[in-house]
């Protein structure tokens, strides 16, 4: 409640230009953590991939913007993830049949 009064500006007094350019740098700073973490809605710091859909990875990191959407890989990353999913896979399927 305290932090809401004194986030309003009110006319006539003498440190509003002051607040009113803090309220701003913060806003901005929030809109470029936004930016930066989620790919926000506003415009992109970074360029960002258009191309197809990428296979997804162990990371789930986007490729880079000049990537030409030729898979280079020795197939690895394709094994790890079948890997996990399939351990996934074998401990729900003994769990059912286990249980029921």
């Amino acid at each position: 409640m305290e932090e809401r009064k004194r986030a309003v500006i009110r006319q006539g007094d003498p440190m509003a230009m002051y607040a009113w350019k803090k309220q701003q740098e913060e806003q901005s700073k929030q809109q470029k953590a936004f930016n930066k973490n989620s790919g926000g809605a506003g415009v992109p710091l970074r360029p960002v991939y258009k191309g197809p859909q990428p296979k997804p990875n162990r990371y789930g990191m986007r490729p880079g913007y000049r990537w030409d959407g030729i898979h280079r890989g020795n197939g690895f990353e394709d094994r790890v993830l079948e890997t996990l999913h399939s351990k996934g896979r074998k401990k729900e399927e003994a769990y059912k049949w286990s249980s029921a």
